[in-house]
């Protein structure tokens, strides 16, 4: 496979992937707002409510389910296209290995991630109460006018902040499972960097993280990216600089290394 074979397949995936995380946190953010205890808030405690009713648990659970579910599909198929060339990947033992060590790896490498996403949220609903009392709103209509937003999916923060997160989620827990797969596969494997190659891809001036000078670079599997300074496993890891992983497209494609007479190499 050619690598535009593989960016235009990886780009149709990383679509569906997305659709799929934004449906689980547009739900999970609609839930979390129904359990806002709204009719107990009143102009001197509404930050402490909110700041008690919005944990990180909610979002916690959307982020597993967002990995499990795209971590495990994009697996499986790298796992599987390893197997085209050698009949080492056994995707039980791959989707075993990627559910027990999830959570754990996700706490590690993501909390941080997850308690933003949380704060802001609450950060969001505190400063429209904020706003609406400054222009001397009523409590009850303030409440009306935020459960109606936090309720429409269309609306503008909420939207826009969701389709962001679900977009940089989608990146990292796909290229996860790829890792996940790959290091099961029993072979030795270098990763490249495959940028989306359009005009949104970052790049000078706009950005310090160029993703369009990344396009193609091949390292060894254990290794990490390099990208002007900020060392990375795959691109969306999120352990990265939020200029160098937010809203990322770029995929973290496997080669299998070969000796030099074209044997594949195991470990």
């Amino acid at each position: 496979m050619t690598e535009e074979q593989y960016r235009r397949r990886w780009l149709r995936q990383h679509n569906s992937y997305e659709r799929t995380a934004y449906s689980i946190f547009s739900r999970s953010f609609r839930e979390t707002a129904l359990r806002i205890p709204f009719n107990f808030i009143n102009e001197n405690n509404y930050e402490q409510i909110i700041n008690n009713a919005i944990t990180t648990t909610e979002i916690t659970n959307a982020y597993y389910e967002v990995y499990n579910e795209i971590g495990q599909i994009h697996g499986t198929r790298t796992g599987n296209s390893i197997n085209r060339q050698l009949k080492d990947f056994i995707e039980s033992i791959f989707l075993n290995q990627f559910q027990r060590t999830l959570l754990t790896w996700l706490l590690n490498n993501a909390g941080t991630r997850i308690t933003t996403v949380s704060q802001t949220y609450a950060d969001y609903i505190i400063q429209e109460i904020a706003r609406g009392l400054a222009g001397e709103e009523s409590i009850r209509d303030i409440v009306s006018n935020i459960q109606r937003r936090l309720n429409n999916p269309r609306s503008g923060w909420y939207r826009w902040q969701l389709l962001r997160i679900a977009r940089t989620e989608t990146t990292a827990a796909a290229n996860h499972g790829a890792t996940v797969a790959t290091q099961i596969s029993g072979v030795a494997t270098d990763k490249v960097w495959i940028s989306a190659d359009d005009s949104r891809v970052r790049r000078p001036p706009k950005s310090i993280f160029n993703h369009a000078a990344m396009n193609g670079v091949k390292i060894d599997q254990n290794e990490k990216f390099n990208v002007n300074g900020d060392l990375i496993d795959f691109p969306g890891d999120p352990k990265g600089e939020a200029g160098n992983i937010i809203n990322c497209r770029c995929a973290s494609a496997v080669v299998v290394r070969r000796d030099n007479e074209g044997n594949i190499i195991r470990i």
